[in-house]
């Protein structure tokens, strides 16, 4: 598309939708045609984000019936999980293209949504219509799609960073450990997330299964039985770090595991590897990615030759959301999947 590209992002007020605003803002083909909020129609958008003042000084936030109204050739639906399906069939039906962010077409099969969200999917056939939104894994079937799911961002990390293990074959069971930031619970505080209980805190709030599991089982064809998911709120607002202890299938060298990562992820745009040295390099921290749609995963093999540490970071509004819901975008739009996204991280953070 060589014309400016319109687009509507729904749930504009939120952190997700907020991020996407954020990087719309400085993206040279897609121009923002209406952000919808319920709860602020009428607000001007900088009175909920204030850092994107100068970027949007008049855009206000629009209803929902006005943001069903509005002209534009792709929808971003950084909505609550069950909101999503509806609007996404609504918006297919109008011609337009559609990333999610929810978890509403995550998964292809609708036992296994039943499963993990607790009710069957309202439109099952989406299922199978969407594209799971990593490029990194669908980057063909994106291109020219209709529609990308949304990722989970602690699936997203975690996946990222396993993902050439379970291509070669050398995950005999693994226990993923998710370290996660504060801005993962949204922008309505609960006695979970609110500040004062969770500041200075190290909560571990899923000891075995998150229902971003389903996602990574899904894409790295893995049995529930070789994996468990523990999940840790820790004090950072912005940031997942996911740890992964695993048992190889078999015993392997370095230069292995090396050459399975590099040929998994040379020349992609967004994933890098860490290096063997200096050694507090090596496992990545999400202060090393902050603001960006960058993953850093590294990797160190016990003496053994059967055991594996893998650490993966992401910004889990960027690479675990919004960034990866623009990276689709771009895809689904025939642009360059990059485009918009080069932001550097911010150090220190």
């Amino acid at each position: 598309m060589s014309a400016l590209i319109r687009a509507v992002v729904w749930g504009a007020n939120g952190m997700a939708g907020g991020e996407v605003l954020r990087i719309l803002a400085g993206h040279p083909s897609i121009h923002v045609e209406a952000a919808v909020s319920r709860s602020r129609s009428g607000q001007p958008v900088w009175h909920t984000h204030p850092h994107l003042r100068g970027s949007f000084p008049e855009l206000a936030f629009c209803s929902p019936e006005e943001g069903k109204g509005a002209a534009a050739d792709i929808a971003f639906l950084a909505l609550p999980h069950r909101t999503s399906a509806p609007l996404i069939r609504e918006c297919l039906d109008r011609g337009m293209k559609v990333a999610d962010l929810s978890g509403d077409v995550r998964l292809r099969n609708p036992a296994d949504f039943e499963k993990w969200y607790g009710s069957a999917p309202l439109f099952p056939e989406l299922l199978d219509k969407a594209v799971y939104g990593l490029p990194e894994l669908y980057r063909e079937k994106l291109k020219g799609a209709d529609l990308a799911s949304g990722v989970g961002c602690n699936a997203s990390c975690s996946i990222l960073g396993l993902y050439p293990l379970a291509r070669a074959g050398l995950i005999g069971d693994v226990r993923i450990e998710v370290r996660v930031g504060s801005s993962e619970a949204g922008a309505t505080p609960t006695a979970g997330s609110h500040h004062p209980f969770r500041s200075r805190a190290l909560r571990v709030y899923e000891p075995f299964r998150h229902r971003h599991l389903a996602e990574i089982l899904q894409e790295l064809n893995l049995s529930e039985s070789g994996v468990t998911l523990t999940m840790t709120a820790v004090e950072m607002i912005r940031g997942v770090q996911m740890i992964a202890h695993v048992n190889l299938s078999r015993r392997v060298k370095e230069a292995e595991l090396w050459k399975a990562y590099r040929s998994a992820y040379t020349g992609e745009p967004f994933v890098s590897l860490c290096p063997a040295r200096p050694s507090h390099l090596r496992l990545p921290e999400p202060k090393l990615v902050t603001g960006s749609n960058q993953a850093l995963t590294g990797f160190t093999l016990h003496e053994d030759g059967t055991r594996l540490v893998v650490v993966t970071a992401i910004d889990n509004l960027m690479k675990g959301a919004a960034g990866s819901a623009v990276q689709s975008a771009n895809l689904l739009l025939g642009l360059d999947e990059t485009v918009g996204l080069g932001m550097l991280p911010v150090y220190p953070a």
